[in-house]
């Protein structure tokens, strides 16, 4: 069971009710703790702020994608152990605490040329249309008759918020579809913006550019990633904004990569290799290498294999992205023949063109031991050597 305390503040959410600070003849608290309504059971979760208070003014505001308790004002001290108890001093100061988190914030105004005086027991609202928390009256030596609001859509936010895309990641030249998730989405002038770095913007800058999203629901919606050739290959982070409201206090992340390019691209392993093995899966790789020549780190590269015999019978394959650049390609020859193999890639202009060395041509026999169609086989490490001199 808690101590018992005056001038703290409650407030419910999901089934549990948490008080925050109050003091009594021997202590003054800076924590919260919860009643489980279901249990009827209390706990302290150790969720502190900076200093104790009490007699301060407090309202719960609704959010996405987590609710802000909101703090102001009241008596504030911290006392040593062993200290006399007097009273504490009034303050002006502003705290939030995110309810997905727990963690609590202060708020500092960007300028305090407009500060309401200190002040305990003042009444508080939130004024949802210009996200504006609000205090009116108190007490400091003296009843107070003003009001104040702060100002707090930055961590409030608007009505709606960005928790995912997909894919993560795409080529410089963009085009790339991808689906964005989160809540609160409307049907209604949609722009998803692209920012260099790490960090969220309030407004849009020379190093944002954005694009028309696509309502799909409340919770989805699609688009396709612009050009970012001007700022190179980067982390950008992604947010949107819905009839030209505020930006998401929410974003993700978002990495351009070097176009993958066919004529650096190459192909190698036993299944493009001359006498293989029958009757036994055979495999080879697709290396997927940009405008530097460097391998690609991740995959969703598109490519198109196509394996017939020289006599037009198509042999069926498999093409597994390993998301790390590399493509398996795996298929099965039963009888002795040879086979043409055709790579083609498509391109950031959406066009299919051939892998640097399409098409291949491999062959098979039936006097070749099985292990020689792995890619840890006799034969592969002979080619590359043989193709290195």
């Amino acid at each position: 069971m808690p101590e018992g305390r005056g001038g703290h503040t409650l407030f419910a959410f999901d089934d549990k009710l948490y008080s925050y600070g109050g003091w009594n003849s021997e202590t003054q608290y800076n924590n919260l703790i919860v009643w489980d309504m279901n249990t009827g059971e209390w706990s302290d979760p150790d969720i502190y702020n900076e200093v104790a208070r009490w007699n301060h003014s407090a309202i719960m505001v609704e959010a996405i994608p987590t609710w802000k308790y909101f703090i102001f004002g009241g008596e504030s001290t911290n006392f040593n152990e062993g200290q006399a108890r007097t009273f504490g001093a009034y303050v002006n100061s502003s705290y939030y605490l995110d309810i997905g988190t727990m963690n609590w914030q202060e708020i500092k105004p960007e300028s305090t040329d407009i500060m309401p005086v200190a002040r305990e027991y003042a009444g508080s609202s939130y004024d949802y249309q210009n996200s504006r928390f609000l205090i009116f009256g108190g007490w400091n030596n003296g009843w107070l008759n003003d009001m104040h609001a702060l100002a707090v859509n930055k961590i409030v936010g608007p009505s709606y918020a960005i928790t995912e895309i997909d894919p993560p990641l795409g080529q410089l030249t963009g085009g790339v579809p991808v689906t964005i998730k989160g809540q609160g989405f409307k049907d209604q002038s949609i722009k998803v913006y692209f920012t260099v770095g790490n960090t969220l913007v309030d407004t849009p800058g020379k190093n944002t550019l954005d694009v028309p999203g696509q309502f799909v629901s409340e919770t989805e919606m699609t688009a396709v990633t612009p050009n970012f050739e001007n700022f190179g290959p980067k982390q950008c982070t992604v947010q949107l904004s819905i009839l030209g409201s505020e930006l998401t206090t929410t974003s993700v992340g978002y990495t351009y990569f070097l176009n993958t390019r066919a004529y650096k691209s190459l192909a190698f392993g036993p299944g493009v290799l001359k006498d293989q093995a029958i009757g036994e899966p055979i495999e080879f790789v697709i290396q997927a290498r940009n405008d530097e020549n460097q391998n690609r780190k991740s995959g969703r590269d598109i490519f198109q294999v196509n394996i017939k015999t020289t006599e037009g019978v198509e042999i069926p394959c498999e093409v597994d992205d390993h998301d790390d650049g590399q493509y398996f390609v795996k298929y099965q020859v039963d009888e002795e023949c040879t086979v043409n193999i055709s790579v083609l890639f498509q391109d950031d202009k959406q066009k299919m063109v051939p892998l640097r060395g399409s098409p291949y041509q491999a062959s098979f026999v039936s006097t070749t031991p099985t292990t020689h169609n792995s890619l840890t086989g006799p034969l592969l490490p002979k080619y590359i050597t043989k193709t290195i001199e």
